[in-house]
């Protein structure tokens, strides 16, 4: 039976009553070294088909795989790996992160997960938990990486990490219309939320 963790980073949307996904900018990093000796398998191409159709299923668009999401993927997975630990902060907070790759700019979501026997088995865990399914429903997605990190003497055997985003590494900061009734910067992020899935039952982690 495999686990799952997720985290988003929220907003409160302009003239909206949802939340919106964003990554905010961080003056600092925090990402941590961590072992290149670990096994690790680029899992996007079969994940992407997966993702899609559930995403279709839900009237959503579908999404590509991006290389620097998989880059983002893959050293959050080994992290966890190297660790033997399921968690979003390992490989440094997720807004770092994300910004660190670029995505300055972008929404953003992440799922990881442990334990699970093959691509469809995560995905398939992530569906099932309310948390999970809905990052990878997220509006505005339009490129996944997903990676899977092997670590056979630790507790899982394996990591896996899911990055998602609405625009590729590097894109500008959107200007709104001058009727807008608020802009972009100064918006600070709602602390995120995030959960832990076990047997299809979805538990708040602590703070």
């Amino acid at each position: 039976m495999g686990i799952g963790m997720r985290r988003k980073t929220l907003i409160r949307g302009m003239a909206l009553a949802a939340f919106a996904l964003f990554v905010a900018s961080c003056t600092t990093t925090g990402q941590k070294q961590v072992s290149t000796h670990i096994p690790v398998e680029d899992v996007s191409q079969e994940a992407v088909g997966l993702i899609n159709s559930f995403r279709a299923s839900h009237g959503l668009g579908s999404v590509i795989v991006d290389p620097t999401l998989v880059e983002a993927a893959r050293y959050q997975a080994v992290a966890m790996a190297s660790a033997n630990v399921l968690s979003h902060e390992i490989g440094g907070d997720f807004n770092a992160r994300m910004n660190s790759a670029g995505f300055v700019y972008a929404n953003a979501a992440e799922n990881v997960g442990a334990g699970h026997t093959s691509v469809e088995d995560a995905i398939n865990a992530w569906i099932r938990s309310p948390h999970h399914r809905e990052n990878m429903l997220m509006p505005d997605a339009t490129r996944i990486g997903m990676v899977r990190a092997d670590a056979p003497s630790s507790r899982y055997r394996n990591y896996w990490a899911l990055d998602l985003a609405s625009a590729p590494a590097g894109s500008p900061q959107k200007i709104l219309p001058a009727k807008a009734p608020a802009t972009v910067a100064g918006k600070k992020p709602v602390e995120p939320a995030s959960a832990i899935s076990i047997g299809g039952l979805t538990l708040p982690l602590a703070q």
